[in-house]
């Protein structure tokens, strides 16, 4: 390269010194023949003389230097290239290449990673995740008014059901009743008998049902067809308006006694329907509260608090302690503020333990239980928004987790759309919402029917592998088989069987990628070192280069010898059936390969990653063939290592030469100046020379012509 620029250099300056003799001779002819002078071209080529030996001096380092730059990012390229091939193979992980099999696909997939292990599993899936899917009753149009127009709330709450309300325990109410008992006799053949409450009736000849019934309605007196024997204990008899039946009823009022006993020895047994007795109760709820977070809410008989801060159990409950039905909307307590109205309940005291009693204003009845849910958030909808499509556009900008879609079944009936409402996969995307109309009439209101054939409720899954029952809110299982991930697809009704087994093809792809970049790196730095070579752009770019010398070392010294953490019978590239020609190429027999992995593959692993996962770079720990060679590359491609650093120097040297550029065509572009001015002057020295020639000649011509006549 050195004496190519040289060369270069003298032809170029021999070429301009002889362009400028020929420009000079040129110059003399023309003042000897009294012509015009080209200036210009003078000017120009005493500024060639001087300026293009030290441009081409500097333009051939620079060109050296960018095929420098060149040949370095060539090298850099297959260096980083090679180095994602060993550090393919550098982890313990890496050689987890493994194949499943599995029984029931159909029911769930698997999918491999670094860290799964060989073996085999039983997979059962018993039940699959799911989300809460809610549908609404049947609604006219998109835009129908569910609550007159005016404006309503939805309260909606996310999550397990017990978040605010941990439970409710409903005591239900009851009137006060006597326990009685109808029986319906049946004919009586001679010497039958029926037996109510402990008095017998004997038939000595053939009886009617409603002799039967005549005779019990009236015990005391003796019957026409048969006698008794006994006594009637716990209940009294009266008549009935139908035919052959007695009303039998309870000598102790308003309570749930020992049922009336009836028997009989004839064929058909007498018909019985018993009406429980109850003392009279008082509807009661007992709920429990939760602790609650800002934003958070209950609403207990149409009385919400929401909580301003954190809520404990015992302040939520003692907010609610004494409040009476109907009672104006009390003060709102530290914790929290309250709107709506108890209706129908009144609240007792308040333990301090966050419990409390609510009992029905209605005594002795049995009543509609006290309405108790929790809110995670209130989306609230203004007066005209009371509409499906209103309904459903709030859900969804509330982004609370559950989503709301319209659907138009077109089922021909009169109310054809439906809200579907979505929650999250799993249990923990439970439900719930409840609808309050405020002034509003709530008519024709919005309704989730319970019994919705579309209905889904959240549930997380449950799988059983290896004998051991896992739930997970997701189908897809991650930590379940250390290593695998199973996509749950259906549920099964036997156990699948899934082997996992090693895969020494992928194994061997990696190891072929190796030789691969292992060639590519040792081809580029003899095409960049080879004075002849041919390659475009990068050949015969870093001749005699030191750095690529001590590269083509460094490289052979990490694939040649023994592993820096050898197996017992795997120690070497060699033995694995990775060997190195005269001529530094590197092959692969797959069948030596094949043989090492199948009889020596913990050796294989520890020869090549030492047996460790993910040791960094600047770790001193010997790694085997490809952690010690991802170390060694690191070091050379990095900020620090000699390509790098060559570049960076070949690149400010550049910066230098063409700054030296810069100044030499300022100083040149200054001396054709200067010599364009001077050759100016000398032309029009020259031109008033030579016209004073002209003169003088026009004046001795005219001379002699005055004296050729004379």
């Amino acid at each position: 390269m050195a004496t190519t620029a040289v060369s270069s250099t003298s032809t170029t300056a021999a070429t301009t010194a002889a362009t400028n003799k020929a420009n000079a001779q040129k110059i003399m002819t023309s003042l000897g023949a009294g012509s015009g002078v080209d200036v210009t071209s003078l000017a120009q080529s005493l500024v060639n003389a001087e300026k293009l030996p030290k441009e081409t001096e500097l333009n051939t380092k620079i060109s050296k230097n960018d095929a420098r730059v060149s040949g370095y990012s060539a090298v850099m390229f297959m260096m980083t290239e090679l180095k994602t091939s060993f550090t393919a193979l550098k982890d313990r992980n890496n050689f987890n290449a493994l194949a499943t099999s599995n029984s029931n696909s159909s029911a769930f997939g698997v999918t491999t990673s670094e860290a799964a292990v060989t073996g085999n599993h039983e997979v059962e899936v018993l039940r699959l995740a799911k989300a809460q899917r809610t549908v609404s009753g049947g609604l006219a149009s998109a835009s129908a008014l569910l609550n007159g127009g005016k404006a309503m709330t939805l309260s909606l709450k996310v999550g397990d059901a017990s978040a605010v309300a941990r439970s409710i325990t409903t005591r239900q109410g009851a009137t006060a009743a006597t326990e009685a008992t109808s029986v319906t006799f049946q004919n009586l053949a001679v010497n039958e008998t029926v037996t109510v409450g402990g008095l017998k009736y004997t038939a000595t000849q053939a009886t009617t049902a409603a002799d039967v019934a005549a005779a019990f309605a009236n015990p005391s007196s003796t019957p026409a067809n048969g006698s008794f024997s006994g006594s009637l204990t716990g209940f009294a008899a009266a008549s009935s308006a139908t035919p052959g039946t007695l009303i039998f009823t309870s000598d102790t009022a308003n309570a749930n006694v020992t049922d009336l006993t009836v028997s009989t020895t004839a064929t058909t047994s007498p018909i019985l329907a018993t009406s429980q007795g109850a003392a009279a109760t008082t509807e009661r709820t007992t709920v429990t509260f939760k602790d609650m977070a800002a934003g958070e809410s209950i609403t207990v008989g149409g009385l919400k608090y929401t909580s301003t801060g954190v809520s404990t159990a015992a302040q939520v409950a003692a907010a609610f302690s004494g409040l009476q039905a109907g009672a104006t909307t009390p003060s709102n307590p530290l914790t929290g503020t309250f709107t709506g109205a108890l209706t129908d309940f009144n609240a007792g005291v308040t333990d301090s333990s966050g419990t409390l009693s609510f009992t029905s204003t209605t005594a002795t009845s049995n009543v509609s239980d006290l309405a108790v849910f929790g809110s995670s958030v209130d989306i609230s909808l203004a007066a005209g928004k009371d509409t499906p499509q209103g309904i459903v556009d709030a859900i969804n900008a509330s982004k609370v987790g559950v989503t709301a879609q319209l659907v138009n079944t077109g089922d021909g009936s009169a109310t054809p759309y439906q809200i579907i409402l979505s929650g999250p996969v799993g249990l923990a995307g439970a439900f719930s919402i409840n609808t309050q109309y405020g002034e509003g009439t709530g008519s024709p209101g919005l309704t989730f029917p319970s019994g919705h054939a579309a209905n889904q409720v959240a549930t997380d899954a449950l799988v059983k592998v290896d004998g051991i029952s896992y739930t997970r809110s997701s189908n897809t299982l991650t930590d379940v088989v250390s290593g695998l991930t199973l996509n749950l697809k259906s549920t099964t009704t036997s156990s699948a069987s899934l082997d996992v087994t090693r895969d020494n093809a992928v194994l061997k792809e990696k190891f072929a990628a190796l030789v691969t970049a292992y060639n590519d790196a040792d081809n580029i730095l003899n095409e960049v070192s080879n004075p002849k070579s041919t390659l475009d752009t990068y050949g015969a770019t870093l001749v005699g280069d030191s750095t690529v010398r001590s590269l083509r070392q460094q490289l052979r010294g990490m694939v040649s010898g023994l592993s820096s953490t050898p197996g017992e019978n795997i120690k070497s590239f060699a033995q694995m059936g990775i060997s190195i020609d005269q001529k530094g190429v590197m092959s692969l027999d797959d069948a030596k390969l094949e043989t090492a992995l199948t009889d020596n593959y913990t050796d294989v692993v520890k020869s090549f990653t030492g047996g460790y996962n993910n040791l960094g770079t600047y770790s001193t720990l010997s790694a085997g063939f490809a952690g010690d060679a991802v170390k060694k590359i690191t070091s050379i491609i990095g900020s620090k290592g000699a390509l790098t650093t060559n570049t960076a120097t070949a690149n400010t040297q550049n910066t230098k030469y063409k700054a030296d550029l810069e100044k030499l065509n300022t100083r040149m572009d200054s001396l054709l100046a200067r010599y364009t001015k001077q050759f100016g002057v000398m032309e029009s020295l020259v031109g008033q020379v030579n016209s004073q020639k002209t003169s003088l000649k026009s004046s001795f011509e005219g001379l002699m012509a005055m004296y050729t006549k004379a």
